[in-house]
């Protein structure tokens, strides 16, 4: 059985942001979930909810930097 992610994050070390993406439709207890979650185990990040696309370019500058 697959357990369902309600979303998916993108560390930045340098900037110290938390980049967010929501993957489902119903958003009831995730953004609590969410907020749980940051402040617990990255309470010194900052945190950005952005859509899908802007989440995949993230990470695509990201590992070009790598690179």
């Amino acid at each position: 059985m697959t357990s369902s992610t309600s979303w998916e994050f993108y560390k930045e070390v340098e900037t110290k942001i938390l980049w967010v993406n929501i993957c489902t439709q119903n958003l009831e207890g995730v953004a609590i979930s969410i907020n749980k979650w940051w402040k617990t185990r990255y309470p010194g990040y900052k945190i950005r909810i952005v859509s899908k696309k802007e989440f995949e370019l993230i990470k695509m500058k990201a590992e070009k930097k790598e690179q």
